[in-house]
């Protein structure tokens, strides 16, 4: 339980996500769930982790995540930006 808190709340979405997919495997077919479960699990933590060398060069360099990322139109995006402009 103490994990999440140490490093990090996504690390919970992400055991929370992993933990259905395997549920999900293993009620369509668990003999490859048990089987290839483990495989797939250490893959997706791998990879979690490789990507933790490019976040810290450019938290290092100093380059700052955007604040919210929004996905619209461009007539719309641009009402947003002269809403928030106000």
């Amino acid at each position: 339980m103490a994990v999440p808190f140490y490093v990090g709340p996504y690390f919970a979405v992400d055991m929370m996500l992993g933990s259905a997919a395997l549920f999900a495997w293993e009620t369509a077919d668990k003999v490859e769930a048990e089987a290839g479960g483990p495989a797939v699990a250490s893959g997706l933590i791998c990879g979690d982790g490789i990507w933790m060398l490019p976040e810290c060069v450019l938290a290092m360099s100093g380059v700052k995540p955007p604040i919210c990322i929004k996905f619209l139109s461009r007539s719309v995006n641009a009402r947003v930006d002269a809403f928030l402009r106000i």
